[in-house]
């Protein structure tokens, strides 16, 4: 239920941040990554402390519930509710202190842990807990979660290392919580201690990890068991003797009792070296049975990995990469850490183990191995289907000599009520994260929700386990609390929960009070959906609702690494990520009993949403639930402008290839006449084009001539060479950047492929339509592909001449795209797209080309520099997401990277993810300013130092940001070029930092032919 527009007038007047009260919003901030769904009263997003205090005084006074959330990316539903949700990461994420000394950090709670260990590494030093989410889980949610993570056997809990924390308490007074006893809470605290002490020691789940409820084991303080590679003398250790600190209270309360500040944590020695060895079992419960036996030799980390994940892993492209040290199909894996000072000392530990599959020892081959594993998870939720794997049994912590017993009844619960599950993750802690495949949408679904948690429930209390040991109670396990610990130690954590919150008002109905577990579900036996009709086939995909539901909410695209979600990493606005798009499709798309007459309202945003989506394509291999948000955004392209209006510069930009042919037949004129100050702002503001960067010069379109001694015909009929007999044909795809603006780079091509022996046909129709994909024109780019298509078969009958192109997305259209807008073509679409390949991608396995390079740069080692020419490159980013081809040869980045070291380059490939450009998206002119924001992230600075990337994200929103200017600055730390695939890519570089980009098949021609192409 909203709240009244009079009474937030109120708090702006005292809130320097932002309070948002729209239904986009509200709907952004319904989901987190459960299976759960509340749509919220408001959103705030504070600037500073006083901001944060503000509204907790505010909500005080109102008797508003109020829900601190950081990146919500939890599983249990804690940070959803009717409430005021309070968005700590935007703003509030600053790294106050390091001491290296003390081995402590003061932070704020929206700094993510990942920021905060790049930081403590300088001094040598690392947050113990690692949860998977650590990418972009932030600190007050690490704490309020109790996060924990593969290394948990060394460095226990989030509440072992939580030193004090800094709160506002639900009456809005500030406090410390730390181990002076001077807080309010104090006198409850110890007379809790005094009178439940002994029903703690009796009550509580045998097993150290646990966090289920309150901490109370934390005010004795007492454990019943201790992780077993402990480093300390006691457990838990963070705790003087005769003190009181009630900063660990706050772990695991899901804010519950107080809203954080910021806290003081403790930092651990990062180990000097680490080792993996993997060990292949014939089943997940032998290799759970093993676990006893592998923690006698004292390992780091032991991480079960089921088949189930390494299949997912396969399938996708960012993942498949990292798979070569899987062999065959193993049912299961351990991943078996172990870490110290001494690689030979981890070397004879790995050995000691007995037969291992592979062993890792490079940072490298070790980060392939925690990849694949942190994202099992998104892995496991990537089957595009209603019947998905379900989050409320995934959290269960039982004592590990009894973790073998525990898989092999889950398997039977699991098997009586018709379903399997993924089982994963932490087995050296007895936690493995248990997803059911079931179908919310159902009523047997929603019933076998119940009852298989009910089982579990039971289970793994016979068993002396916990049911909530990372994850949290939330909405999904709150329910259970009263059978965990009885009703003497509930009624002390209501105790604590009153002394703390007594009007209830800091994030109610989680661990006190709950409501029942199978309710508020996102998908339930209601929820239907009416998803409209698109000319872009998504059946492949499950239909088009089941393609928007892909997203399980975990939210990698919160990141600030990579290629996915570059608008995200730029404004940290959750409508910007992934997860914010798929979440405002869903409700588009939901029945009208949910939406009510909020359609138009849903739809605006939405159009918001996938505005700033620049289709950079990263979604696709880096989401590891497969959303392919840039076909979701062309679909509602599509429907969105049957009713609304377009801007003219949508057709300019779609028809490209034949606004750039008018241009370059006009050129010169054309472009003397735009250099024209006053005709050129006349058309930036008629067209909506920024006035900030400078048209594109055209150029006039010549006969291809080569100028190499083979033999190379134009399909339009024009002589392309000398008639010495033709040995290989070959098409190629031409596209309007290299036809009309950067001919030299067709040139270089056409050369390099003659040159070769090929007989080359160039295709007469420009590019494969991705222009008109890109701003939703798919009738359109049918109607282009079928001439694609009828041009191909003209060209080539039989279908075996190889395709192709050098503008990858003109060529990955071709490949990727042209199934689903062409499916009655299908089979001739995927014979031709067998033989499609970015031309950096054919050349590495043409024995032709080899025969050119060898013949002209002599018999130099492949990958060994000779010329003495350092170039950084960066791939467009379509090129970036490409997975593994069926022959195992190089393609996307890779096959660039192989191409120009074979012609003796030396290459530093740039891991700056998207330029900004993204074709169109940086010559509009609302987006410019974003564009170049993008660019500022990683790209430009690593073109204007030698120094690594940085990796960090601007904290300012894109009004306040600022947008460089581009200054002519030369090469610098020993590198001389910079190559770029993209042709947008090459102008964002020449406009953002002054340096002239190349692309890399003109490198290959000027290494091969000489100064010609200088």
């Amino acid at each position: 239920m909203p709240l009244h527009p009079d009474t937030m007038n109120e708090l702006r007047k005292r809130f320097t941040g932002e309070i948002r009260e729209d239904l986009a919003t509200r709907l952004l901030y319904s989901t987190d990554a459960s299976i759960y769904q509340i749509e919220p009263r408001a959103v705030a997003i504070p600037k500073t402390h006083e901001d944060l205090q503000a509204a907790v005084e505010f909500a005080a006074k109102y008797k508003i519930p109020i829900l601190p959330r950081g990146a919500g990316t939890s599983l249990a539903g804690q940070a959803i509710g009717d409430a005021l949700v309070l968005d700590c990461s935007r703003w509030l994420d600053q790294i106050v202190e390091i001491d290296p000394e003390e081995h402590h950090a003061l932070v704020e709670p929206g700094v993510v842990l990942s920021k905060l260990n790049q930081a403590a590494a300088r001094h040598g030093l690392q947050y113990g807990p690692d949860p998977a989410s650590a990418d972009r889980a932030t600190m007050g949610g690490v704490i309020a979660n109790n996060a924990t993570g593969a290394h948990s056997i060394l460095y226990g809990m989030s509440a072992d290392h939580l030193l004090s924390a800094d709160v506002i308490l639900s009456d809005g007074s500030l406090e410390t919580w730390d181990d002076t006893g001077r807080s309010t809470l104090s006198k409850a605290a110890f007379e809790l201690r005094e009178r439940y002490a002994d029903a703690i020691t009796e009550n509580f789940p045998k097993t150290w990890r646990n966090s289920a409820g309150y901490r109370l084991n934390y005010l004795l303080p007492w454990s019943p068991s201790r992780p077993t590679q402990w480093m300390g003398e006691s457990y838990p250790a963070n705790l003087r003797p005769g003190t009181l600190n009630l900063a660990p209270l706050l772990a695991g309360s899901e804010g519950t009792l107080a809203v954080i500040r910021q806290a003081r944590v403790n930092l651990v020695p990062k180990p000097k070296h680490t080792i993996i060895a993997v060990l292949s079992y014939e089943s997940i419960p032998d290799a759970c049975d093993e676990v006893p036996r592998l923690l006698a030799h004292h390992p780091s980390a032991v991480e079960l990995i089921p088949r189930f994940i390494i299949r997912q892993a396969r399938s996708v492209p960012a993942y498949a990469r990292q798979m070569g040290w899987v062999l065959g199909d193993p049912a299961a894996l351990l991943v078996v850490e172990f870490s110290g000072d001494e690689p030979s000392v981890l070397r004879e530990k790995a050995r000691d183990l007995g037969e291992i599959l592979t062993r890792a020892e490079s940072q490298s081959d070790q980060a392939r191995v925690w990849n694949v594993r942190r994202v099992g998870l998104g892995l496991l939720d990537s089957r595009p289907q209603s019947a998905r794997p379900v989050a409320f049994i995934e959290d269960c912590a039982i004592p590990v000599n009894r973790l073998g017993e525990f898989v092999r009844e889950v398997e039977r619960i699991l098997s009586a009520h018709g379903t399997e599950g993924g089982i994963y993750a932490h087995a050296s802690a007895g936690c493995l994260h248990i997803r059911p495949i079931l179908d919310l949408k159902t009523k047997r679904g929603v019933r076998d929700l119940r009852e298989i948690s009910e089982a579990i429930l039971s289970l793994t209390l016979s068993l002396g386990g916990a049911m909530s040991s990372e994850h949290g109670d939330g909405l999904a396990r709150s329910e259970f609390l009263e059978r965990t610990y009885g009703p003497e130690l509930m009624e002390a954590m209501r105790m604590l929960k009153r002394g703390a919150d007594p009007h209830n008002l800091l994030n109610p109905g989680k661990i006190i009070d709950a409501g029942k577990m199978d309710v508020n579900l996102r998908y339930g036996v209601d929820y239907q959906v009416q998803a409209w009709n698109s000319n872009l086939s998504f059946a492949s995909r499950g239909g088009l609702a089941v393609a928007i539901e892909q997203c399980n909410g975990q939210g990698l695209c919160r990141k600030n690494t990579g290629v996915m979600c570059p608008s995200f990493q730029a404004t940290r606005e959750e409508m910007h990520s992934t997860r914010g798009r798929a979440n405002l499709l869903r409700a588009l798309i939901s029945s009208p009993e949910i939406i009510a007459n909020r359609q138009s309202e849903i739809e605006n945003g939405v159009a918001q949403a996938l505005d700033l989506c620049l289709a950079c394509k990263g979604c696709t291999a880096e989401c590891p639930s497969g959303v392919d948000m840039p076909r979701l955004k062309f679909a509602f392209q599509e429907e969105y402008y049957k009713t609304h209006r377009r801007q003219f510069r949508d057709y300019v930009f779609g028809y490209f290839h034949i606004a750039a042919g008018l241009g370059s037949s006009l050129a010169p004129i054309s472009n003397a006449v735009m250099k024209v100050p006053a005709i050129k702002n006349l058309v930036a503001r008629t067209f909506g084009i920024t006035p900030h960067r400078p048209f594109p010069v055209f150029k006039r379109a010549q006969t291809r001539v080569s100028r190499t001694p083979a033999p190379s015909r134009d399909l339009l009929g024009k002589s392309c060479g000398v008639a010495n007999p033709p040995n290989r044909k070959i098409i190629f795809l031409s596209d309007p950047f290299a036809r009309y603006i950067e001919p030299e780079t067709e040139q270089a091509a056409l050369d390099i492929l003659s040159g070769s022996g090929f007989d080359v046909h160039v295709l007469p129709i420009l590019g494969a339509g991705a222009s008109l994909l890109s701003k939703g024109f798919i009738d359109a780019a049918r109607r282009h592909g079928m001439r694609v298509l009828d041009a191909l078969r003209q060209a080539d009958p039989a279908g075996g001449a190889p395709v192709v192109g050098i503008e990858p997305p003109e060529i990955y259209t071709l490949k990727h795209d042209y199934a689903d807008l062409l499916p009655e073509r299908a089979a001739e679409v995927h014979q031709r797209i067998s033989r499609a390949w970015l031309l950096d991608e054919f050349l590495v396995r043409s024995a032709e080309f080899e025969n050119l390079r060898v013949a002209k740069l002599g018999q130099a080692s492949r990958m060994e520099p000779t010329l003495s020419k350092r170039i950084k490159f960066h791939p467009h980013c379509h090129q970036r997401v490409e997975g593994l081809a069926a022959d195992g040869l190089p393609i996307g980045t890779t096959a660039t990277v192989d191409l120009l070291r074979a012609c003796g380059y030396d290459i530093e490939l740039l891991e700056a993810g998207c330029c900004g450009m993204a074709g169109a998206f940086g010559y509009e002119a609302e987006h410019y300013a974003l564009s170049m924001k993008i660019g500022e992230l990683k790209l430009f600075p690593a073109l204007r130092t030698p120094t690594a990337l940085s990796g960090t994200s601007p904290k300012s929103d894109m009004e306040s940001s600022h947008v460089s200017q581009p200054s002519a600055i030369g090469f610098g730390g020993g590198w001389e070029g910079v190559v770029s695939t993209g042709a947008a890519c090459r102008m964002q570089i020449q406009q953002g930092v002054g340096i002239k980009a190349e692309h890399s098949i003109v490198m290959v021609a000027r290494a091969l032919f000489g100064p010609e192409f200088s």
